[in-house]
């Protein structure tokens, strides 16, 4: 067997070999296993997996100075592939600095194998250097946490399954981080002894149960309504599927930028704007929602669906509910793309296709309006302008990271069919940190085009991302739009209920840095961009660029409310 050959060939070994050997073994499995990607922040304890990994050509490496952005940049690969990265530190607070990037993995069912290196057990609480406890610091975030201590040849059996065990908990029936904490002695180089030849590759993977027929007879008699609706997020599944499905049942598709289905017959893009017709919400009231993956982020969508108190049923791969509101009546947890196929087999055919109508009637308006507005905005270039035009510069399958706040929701609200692209967003903490790190993930994952559309805020709180970013083989376009503070908070109750001067000090947040400076100091291009040409020019330029978008914060709620407006006036007048 490899594991007596491999004991016997350590017999007698130092400690150094034993553990640069462990390494090897780790790393073979994990590449038996289907991983591609390492993100290494440097340091000298983890050396002795560093060198192991840097000595597998199937292994591609990307290394951060700053372990935050690290482990961004693992996300953005996870978030890509569907496959952890592996996400390597040295010991002590370098592993603090991943915990953001995990929580994201966390909450957004991203695959990410983390490894953080330690000082043995016997420099532990005796004031050594880079030593503080590491044992389980992720606490429950991560799906599994193991230390299997200083790599030892009696428990040399173990070492692929310890890599397998890893790989699976991170790509199991709820995806997410794995946190692996191991200690190494010095000397931390060593030389890894010929690998016993073992071509079987063994998976260990956690079996998603399939629904059987008396399952879906079941939803089936509570999808058997006339007025439904879907509601298509991240992790839908497949958009054929959902549109045979909602043909079917004569429903429309209500569908985010990240749900990969908004070119379907279907869809509905401009759900939010029609949804603020009081008039229109008020006549559609669903008797049932079905909604697949994770929500949009439109608040009016979601208290619309609420205050209908339609039955809401929530098919997702993941154990976890979206449901915020507490109002979910079934969560199924499978795959979407097989629930909608199979449950088509027991639905009955919905020959009233007035709802359908009706809404694809109200997204034509909603569309022509949106349109003609921005169109004529041109020459003052505003936030939900820019995420059109982002869009429509890409081509298909060239990736789109939308920072949260409010990049999400003008691409979301105002952007048009993304459907041709791919599309990611940090939606499972909503958080604004890392977003250029994830978009260096996803572009080096994918070796594609990748725009990713931020706000000044939260490429200020990622700045760090920028350094290297020139030296990477990748093509980022990092779109800001630069409104000189934090513009979100402008929509929410602070904005009329703070005194003018502490709501500036406390939510407005001015900064006064000139981002396009900051980017040039990393050697990056830049482009200042104040019309829908210059835009249109600077996106179509080769090459990695920092392009900033001046915008009023305090004249973009007006903007949407105004926009809105239209909406709802061209739907009161069709």
């Amino acid at each position: 067997m490899e594991s007596d050959l491999l004991r016997e060939r350590l017999a007698g070994r130092p400690v150094e070999d034993v553990q640069a050997t462990f390494c090897a073994v780790l790393v073979d499995e994990w590449v038996k296993q289907g991983i591609g990607h390492a993100v290494i922040a440097p340091g000298s304890r983890s050396t002795p997996l560093a060198l192991a990994l840097s000595q597998r050509s199937e292994i591609h490496i990307e290394v951060f100075h700053d372990e935050r952005s690290a482990a961004f940049a693992a996300l953005g690969v996870g978030l890509a592939t569907q496959r952890p990265a592996i996400l390597l530190c040295t010991s002590g607070t370098a592993a603090a600095h991943f915990f953001a990037a995990i929580i994201e993995a966390s909450m957004s069912h991203v695959p990410m194998l983390v490894v953080t290196a330690d000082r043995p057990p016997e420099l532990k609480d005796v004031g050594a250097p880079q030593t503080i406890d590491q044992t389980k610091m992720y606490g429950d975030v991560v799906r599994w946490f193991h230390d299997p201590g200083v790599a030892d040849t009696t428990a040399s059996y173990s070492w692929r399954s310890l890599a397998r065990q890893s790989f699976s908990f991170c790509i199991g029936n709820s995806p997410g981080p794995v946190h692996l904490n191991l200690p190494f002695r010095e000397p931390l180089v060593g030389s890894a002894i010929d690998l016993p030849v073992d071509s079987r590759v063994r998976h260990q993977m956690f079996g998603r149960l399939d629904l059987g027929q008396a399952d879906y007879e079941s939803v089936a008699t509570v999808l058997n309504v006339d007025k439904g609706l879907i509601v298509a997020g991240r992790g839908c599944g497949n958009a054929e599927e959902i549109s045979h499905l909602a043909k079917l049942l004569n429903w429309p598709v209500l569908a985010d930028s990240r749900s990969g289905c908004q070119g379907i017959p279907e869809a509905v893009q401009y759900f939010d704007s029609i949804l603020r017709s009081e008039l229109f919400a008020t006549a559609n009231q669903p008797k049932v929602v079905l909604r697949l993956g994770e929500s949009p982020s439109s608040k009016v969508l979601s208290q619309f669906i609420t205050q209908s108190q339609a039955t809401q049923v929530h098919v997702s791969a993941f154990e976890m509910t979206a449901d915020a509101d507490h109002q979910v009546s079934l969560h199924i947890s499978t795959d979407p793309a097989t629930f909608c196929r199979q449950v088509q087999n027991y639905v009955k055919p919905n020959s009233d296709s007035g709802v359908l109508i009706t809404w694809l009637k109200a997204n034509t308006v909603a569309r022509s309006t949106v349109v003609h507005f921005f169109n004529n905005s041109d020459e003052r270039l505003l936030a939900p302008r820019v995420s059109q035009l982002v869009q429509e510069d890409l081509i298909p399958q060239e990736n789109l990271l939308v920072s949260s706040s409010m990049p999400v929701r003008d691409l979301e609200w105002f952007g048009g069919d993304c459907s041709r692209l791919n599309v990611f967003s940090n939606r499972g903490a909503n958080g604004i940190d890392g977003v250029v790190a994830t978009g260096v993930g996803v572009a080096v994952a994918t070796q594609r085009k990748t725009a990713v559309l931020i706000g000044d805020i939260a490429l200020l709180h990622d700045s760090s991302s920028l350094v290297d970013l020139h030296r990477r083989h990748v093509e980022l376009k990092i779109i800001v739009t630069d409104n000189d503070g934090g513009g979100i908070f402008h929509y929410l109750p602070q904005a009329t209920l703070v005194n003018a001067d502490a709501f500036e000090m406390l939510f407005g947040t001015p900064h006064g840095t000139d981002l396009l400076q900051l980017a040039k100091a990393h050697h990056l291009a830049t482009f200042d961009c104040r019309s829908a040409a210059e835009l249109r020019s600077a996106l179509s330029s080769p090459g990695t660029c920092v392009i900033r978008v001046h915008t009023d914060r305090n004249n973009e709620v007006s903007t949407h409310q105004e926009v809105n407006a239209l909406v709802v006036s061209a739907l009161r007048n069709q």
